[in-house]
């Protein structure tokens, strides 16, 4: 079931946000995503883990989309990263595998608080 006056409240803050807020948005969905997976997972719920799964699927692949190749080296270790914390994601939705999830989860949440203390430093 929808709830209309969240989905416009979601709609507007996308259409008002930064590229950094944008940004943060994705890091936010994907780690909620992760970790509701694995408390799904743990649940025996293996069915409603898999939309979870995919979502954070789906930002990881956006995530390294926004990469900047001219940024050089930081941007080719993300890719590196994102990379690899997507292998772990479709290992654990093919497998039912909350050990792979952890681990793309380890890779993508110390990113998360990365760029949230980067745009604090940014915006004071």
């Amino acid at each position: 079931m929808t709830n209309p006056a969240a989905d416009r409240y979601l709609t507007d803050r996308v259409m008002t946000a930064s590229p950094a807020e944008l940004t943060a948005m994705l890091f936010d969905a994907c780690v909620g995503a992760m970790k509701s997976s694995i408390r799904l997972h743990e649940a025996g719920e293996h069915l409603a883990a898999v939309p979870r799964l995919l979502k954070a699927q789906e930002i990881v692949l956006e995530l390294r989309c926004t990469l900047n190749p001219a940024a050089g080296d930081l941007a080719t270790r993300l890719d590196a990263l994102y990379t690899y914390a997507y292998g772990r994601l479709v290992e654990g939705n093919l497998r039912r595998n909350t050990g792979a999830v952890r681990e793309a989860l380890d890779v993508v949440e110390p990113l998360q608080l990365a760029w949230r203390q980067s745009c604090l430093q940014l915006a004071a």
